[in-house]
C-alpha cells in the first residue's frame, strides 16, 4: 500500500472525527442554553455577535446628523 495514501486516509478520518466532535459539542452546547426571557435572549446573542466597527461609526454619524427636538409645549409654556 502507498504510505501517502495511507498518511491522507487518516488525516481524512482524523478531520472528520475533529469536525464531528465540534458539531456535537455545539450542539450540546445550544441545547443547554435557555433563557427566562426573550431579552435575556437579545441580550444573549448580542454579546456572542458585536456589531463591527464600520457600522458602529456609520450608526453614530446618523445619529450625530439628526436634528435636535423641539421642546414640547408644556415645558415652552411652563418654562
Amino acid at each position: 500500500m502507498n504510505p501517502e495514501r495511507s498518511n491522507l486516509k487518516q488525516q481524512q478520518r482524523a478531520e472528520q472525527e475533529h469536525t464531528q466532535e465540534q458539531f456535537q459539542h455545539a450542539q450540546t452546547q445550544a441545547q443547554a442554553q435557555e433563557f427566562a426571557t426573550v431579552d435575556d435572549l437579545l441580550r444573549f446573542d448580542s454579546d456572542q455577535n458585536p456589531v463591527p466597527p464600520e457600522v458602529g461609526d456609520r450608526l453614530n454619524r446618523s445619529l450625530a446628523a439628526e436634528p435636535k427636538p423641539e421642546k414640547p409645549w408644556y415645558k415652552k409654556f411652563f418654562g
